[in-house]
């Protein structure tokens, strides 16, 4: 995927609220890992919308398989496994333009209302909305949970 949004065409093919919920199962095995272990390194968005994560690894294919909360939390049991499953976060992350990013870092990470994105990004409501969208589907794409999201 290139650096610029979706279209409108290709985003109107998903369900925002199934790329949403799939999001957040990734992000409530994020919550579950840092209760386990504060410590726990976890691929994050810097201030100037770069995605690091530091204890990459190397992965033979970025596809995530099973996404269900439970396989999740059974895969960041084992230790490389756990690396393995955030290196491929790590890249889907990295597939998404600085505004694409900076949107998704606010929904997600920060957990900023779609009114204070608007006031952070300067972009009217129907723009938020279609960059929001272009994230998701580029990010959960990436990982091959994108079938799952169709409308």
């Amino acid at each position: 995927m290139n650096n610029t949004l979706l279209s409108k065409e290709e985003i109107s093919l998903y369900d925002y609220v199934k790329l949403r919920n799939t999001i957040l199962i990734i992000f409530a095995v994020f919550k579950y890992l840092k209760l386990k272990d504060e410590r726990v390194s976890l691929p994050k968005v810097t201030t100037d919308f770069r995605v690091r994560y530091d204890d990459f690894s190397k992965i033979d294919s970025p596809i995530i398989g099973e996404i269900s909360l439970k396989s999740l939390l059974l895969k960041v049991q084992d230790e490389k496994q756990k690396r393995e499953l955030l290196s491929k976060i790590t890249l889907a992350l990295r597939k998404l333009n600085n505004l694409e990013l900076q949107v998704f870092d606010l929904i997600f990470y920060k957990c900023k209302s779609e009114e204070e994105i608007m006031n952070t990004i300067n972009y009217g409501k129907d723009k938020v909305r279609e960059i929001r969208k272009s994230a998701c589907i580029k990010f959960i794409s990436a990982l091959g949970l994108d079938y799952m999201c169709f409308k």
